[in-house]
């Protein structure tokens, strides 16, 4: 670096380019320029350590762990119970499965310990039991169409109930009366 004097005559030499040296600064958002300061103060104090914060922060820790501990027992009790309920239901819709299962099964033996007319009878029977459930389950379904067609009479009616006063509106009439009734009369305006 070179060292120049400034103005004339002897004076002390300063250094410029140490003072053309600046720093920016971002103090809480506010940034800013200065110039650089000459690095005289000492370093900043080190975290002094002592037995007694090392003491506290295991004392934390050990809290912090505990409290861990009890959130996820407490969390595995909530599922656990919550498993045992849906063991039960499972166990529930089975038992109810298989007894709907038995129930609907009628004993028949089997067609080897059978002679032929007995397997053929058996074989009907089951047919019309099953034919007699079919035709109940096509009553059900005729019995469910015609109050549907019930309901959708009642709210055809109902719908033109609601739409009746709309179409009564003088709006729907022709364009001239329309304009008769909107616009007033000559009579009205003399009277």
């Amino acid at each position: 670096m070179a060292e120049e004097k400034t103005g004339p005559g002897p004076g002390p030499s300063v250094d410029l380019a140490a003072e053309d040296e600046w720093e920016v600064v971002n103090d809480d958002g506010f940034v800013y320029k200065r110039r650089k300061r000459k690095n005289d103060a000492p370093p900043p104090p080190s975290p002094i350590s002592t037995g007694n914060t090392t003491a506290n922060d295991e004392q934390y820790l050990r809290q912090r762990r505990l409290l861990k501990k009890a959130a996820l027992l407490n969390l595995k009790a909530k599922y656990a119970q919550e498993i045992r309920e849906w063991e039960s239901l499972s166990q529930m819709s089975q038992s109810r499965s298989t007894s709907a299962i038995t129930s609907t099964k009628d004993p028949v033996p089997s067609s080897s310990s059978l002679p032929r007319t007995q397997t053929q009878n058996a074989r009907k029977c089951i047919l019309m039991e099953l034919l007699k459930q079919a035709e109940a389950q096509e009553d059900f379904i005729q019995d469910v169409t015609s109050i549907c067609g019930a309901v959708e009479l009642i709210c055809e009616a109902h719908e033109q109930d609601l739409k009746q006063p709309v179409l009564d509106l003088p709006v729907w009439g022709s364009p001239t009366t329309l304009v008769h009734n909107l616009c007033p009369s000559d009579s009205d305006d003399n009277a």
